[in-house]
């Protein structure tokens, strides 16, 4: 679902978003709708052609979600954490 609100920063349509998330019909559909409920995204009409967009709760997601990855993704062990005390 970052991937996707990833992908509408700067407004994308349905099916591109479809080919860049190798996602299925039914798959994407699932996913817009979750975000769109939860106000992540938006739709928007712009010239009879419909785009999806990150709002700026989706933005903020984001960078508290990259926080997290890369959080997760640190390979330093503090000396004084409960996880060292375990090797």
């Amino acid at each position: 679902m970052a991937d996707i609100v990833d992908l509408c920063k700067a407004g994308i349509r349905k099916t591109h978003i479809m080919y860049k998330g190798n996602l299925s019909y039914e798959q994407i559909n699932r996913y817009l709708y979750e975000l769109l409920e939860k106000e992540l995204i938006i739709q928007n009409l712009d010239d009879g052609v419909l785009t999806y967009r990150a709002t700026e709760k989706g933005r903020s997601f984001l960078q508290y979600y990259n926080l997290m990855v890369s959080i997760l993704d640190e390979n330093v062990i503090d000396e004084a954490s409960p996880i060292s005390k375990l090797t």
